[in-house]
């Protein structure tokens, strides 16, 4: 038996089985499927549907074939602000905006924006008002297609469409639907009033359900060419950076961590939290506060574009060359001999998501005499403590010790990152040796509520 988990990124999908013991299969990966219309990318879920099925399959007779039936799955997602509308019978009458794009025109009135980008509202939901949210997609919709819009029944998360195409059921992960911004984030129950000034319902939402609930059992026409084991569950899973923490903490095997540092496109910093405390501080540095994996507990969290930010930096001064990013990083030197002292180096401000309108960095006061390299390093110093800062003010928020902080991603899986780190925090790291931790997180997901199940019975 093994247990299989569900990665659907913004630019791949990918699969990850563990056996009956717990150790980690080899990886598959696809593209993540897109479409284009009047300009812009969506997410269409069933299209996304069709691949995770065809991973699946393809994993089952393949890496996992000699580890006999699947036990259970479980699923993770980019944020809940992708979701996806559905009609009555489940079928999809409106694909997702991919979360990097915007529409031109807001739809919202300035009004509502400026309630859910209150204080007020953060203390109630966790997260600032960004454009890329439920209440903007569902406003745009409602007002370019009425027609579509008079169609929907439900608006689920990629997770949670995926579940349902692989159970029939209908559920949301605490720690996706309050990024909605019309649940409250202590105890993910349906905000009226928000749900009021959005002119929706609680019905147009999947009921919340912790991860690690069971959404309910695999169907074998769902995966007709996969051997299920009699009643395999398919498990609730989440927010893909939840389930990377996750997978940090379950392979720390009781090494508490408690704070964690994922890079990739973005990079996105966590601090666990045993009580739900939205403050002004956070609520000013944009920092989103959402459910964990373990019931009663929190993550804090902040989003800085780091990766981005490196291949802008690789794109303006190396020619694309991102390899002379790390090639600067192994050096204990700040400047290369020949550049101008640090003092000359240009002022940089590099944005959170909270501020993604406002561009991914600038950079003013650039002497002539400066060098690439003196530019670019400055620039990755400022990245790293502008992701320090975040991460202290979370620790400060969660009234948090310092501890060992958990590297997870594809950048860290380089040493000269680490060891940039290393030097520019002066901070206990663990590197993470979890191959794909956010598949890997959901079928560990899995495995546990599976097990804990044949235990009861």
């Amino acid at each position: 038996m093994w247990f299989l988990g569900v990665d659907i990124g913004t630019t791949h999908i990918k699969v990850v089985g563990v056996t009956d013991a717990g150790a980690p299969l080899p990886a598959a990966r696809r593209r993540t499927p897109v479409s284009e219309e009047d300009g812009l990318t969506f997410h269409d879920g069933t299209a996304i549907w069709a691949a995770v099925a065809e991973l699946i399959t393809g994993y089952a007779t393949g890496p996992a074939v000699a580890h006999g039936p699947l036990g259970g799955l479980s699923v993770a997602t980019l944020g809940q602000e992708e979701s996806v509308a559905v009609d009555a019978t489940g079928a999809i009458v409106h694909p997702s905006l991919a979360w990097w794009q915007t529409w031109p025109e807001p739809a919202l009135s300035a009004e509502t924006a400026e309630y859910f980008d209150s204080f007020e509202h953060y203390q109630v939901s966790g997260l600032r008002y960004r454009p890329i949210q439920t209440p903007e997609r569902i406003a745009q919709l409602r007002r370019s297609r009425p027609e579509v819009w008079r169609q929907v029944d439900k608006w689920v998360d990629l997770g949670s469409y995926v579940l349902w195409r692989c159970t029939g059921a209908w559920a949301a992960s605490t720690t996706q639907i309050t990024h909605s911004q019309l649940f409250e984030v202590a105890d993910a129950r349906p905000h009226e009033p928000s749900m009021n000034a959005l002119g929706v319902s609680p019905r147009l939402f999947a009921a919340p359900m912790e991860p690690g609930g069971i959404v309910g059992e695999i169907s074998p026409a769902a995966l007709p060419d996969v051997r299920l084991v009699p009643g395999a569950p398919a498990v609730m899973g989440g927010h893909d950076q939840v389930l990377a923490a996750y997978a940090a903490t379950t392979a720390g095997r009781g090494r508490p961590v408690g704070a964690f540092d994922s890079i990739g496109t973005s990079e996105y910093l966590m601090v666990l939290a045993t009580e739900h405390s939205p403050q002004r501080p956070g609520y000013d540095r944009g920092i989103d506060i959402e459910h964990a994996w373990r019931d009663g507990e929190y993550l804090l969290g902040c989003a800085v574009p780091s990766g981005k930010v490196l291949q802008l930096l690789a794109d303006l001064f190396f020619g694309g060359d991102f390899e002379r990013i790390f090639a600067l990083l192994d050096s204990d030197d700040l400047l290369d001999s020949d550049d101008p002292p640090s003092t000359a180096l240009p002022e940089v401000t590099v944005t959170t998501m909270s501020g993604a309108d406002r561009g991914l960095l600038s950079l003013s006061g650039i002497p002539a005499e400066a060098t690439p390299t003196a530019v670019v390093r400055h620039c990755v110093d400022v990245l790293a403590d502008t992701a320090l800062a975040a991460l202290r003010l979370m620790q400060r928020l969660a009234d948090a010790p310092d501890g060992d902080i958990a590297l997870l991603g594809s950048l860290f899986g380089r040493a000269e990152m680490v060891a940039h780190r290393r030097r520019r925090w002066a901070r206990s790291l663990v590197v993470s040796d979890v191959p794909e931790a956010v598949a890997t997180g959901a079928a560990w997901l899995a495995r546990a509520t599976a097990t804990a199940g044949r235990r009861s019975s």
